[in-house]
């Protein structure tokens, strides 16, 4: 949902980092056959930095129904990023889902389990922190 600069979202082979800093309303969708079942958000606090990880199960084979507002059969999102600077307020969100039960899908329940991290350091102790949980590669192009 909306457009996001290229510069504010990179993508590899083993991270989508979105720089969640824009002015109006934006979301991003991950499917769930990407996810690594961990996700994290960084910013700064003062002089120094945040770092909050959860550590998600998804099934990359689950019925996930959340879908674009502007294609609503494009099923298959289980984790999503929305920045919001805007008339309705100031905000970031970073969420998942998990898979849908009930109607057709054969399910009649969903166990979900979630670990929540959280860190406040200097910034090259967070950095070192989210390396070493989020991604093996560099991580951090330029400065957040």
């Amino acid at each position: 949902m909306g457009t996001i600069p290229p510069e504010d979202l990179l993508t590899t082979d083993h991270l989508v980092r979105y720089r969640m800093r824009q002015q109006g309303e934006h979301k991003i969708s991950v499917r769930a056959a990407s996810i690594a079942n961990r996700i994290g958000y960084l910013y700064p606090v003062g002089d120094r930095w945040a770092l909050i990880i959860r550590n998600i199960v998804v099934n990359p084979s689950g019925e996930y129904v959340d879908v674009p507002w502007d294609d609503t059969s494009y099923f298959g999102f289980a984790v999503q990023a929305c920045n919001v600077n805007s008339k309705l307020g100031a905000f970031s969100e970073l969420e998942y889902h998990t898979p849908a039960i009930g109607r057709n899908t054969g399910r009649l329940r969903c166990d979900d389990a979630a670990q929540v991290w959280a860190f406040r350091a200097p910034k090259a102790e967070i950095r070192a922190i989210a390396k070493t949980l989020l991604t093996p590669e560099p991580w951090l192009a330029g400065e957040a």
